[in-house]
């Protein structure tokens, strides 16, 4: 499978919602994940609770997918990036929020092995 499947795969099934099943089925057993500040999680199973957390402390009212883009330079051809826009309300506060986020992705073997999150202010 190419890059450009996978990654035509990911934006498909983020469409329709299933953000948590790409996780379970492309997500390398070996990921990290980035976020804006630097933090690093390892590891598929800790990757998706943390998702999961992120869900449990917000109230999810829509995403929207943009993407995938590719570079064709020979040292990003196993990337790719999605844009999503979030439509949110956190539920401590009750503040209903739309955050906009880049991410970039890297593919190895047909999984997902990283996955890096460019944004402004708190996720």
């Amino acid at each position: 499978m190419s890059v450009q499947s996978v990654a035509k795969k990911f934006v498909e099934l983020c469409r329709q919602g299933k953000n948590f099943d790409v996780m379970e089925t492309m997500y390398a057993p070996d990921i990290i994940s980035v976020e804006g500040d630097g933090a690093e999680t390892k590891g598929q199973g800790p990757v998706i609770q943390k998702s999961r957390h992120w869900a449990e402390v917000n109230d999810f009212h829509g995403e929207t997918v943009r993407g995938p883009f590719f570079s064709g330079g020979t040292d990003t051809a196993g990337q790719f990036t999605v844009f999503f826009t979030l439509d949110i309300t956190r539920k401590a506060t009750g503040q209903r929020l739309t955050l906009e986020e880049v991410a970039l992705y890297t593919v190895k073997n047909d999984k997902i092995t990283r996955e890096q999150f460019f944004y402004e202010g708190d996720h």
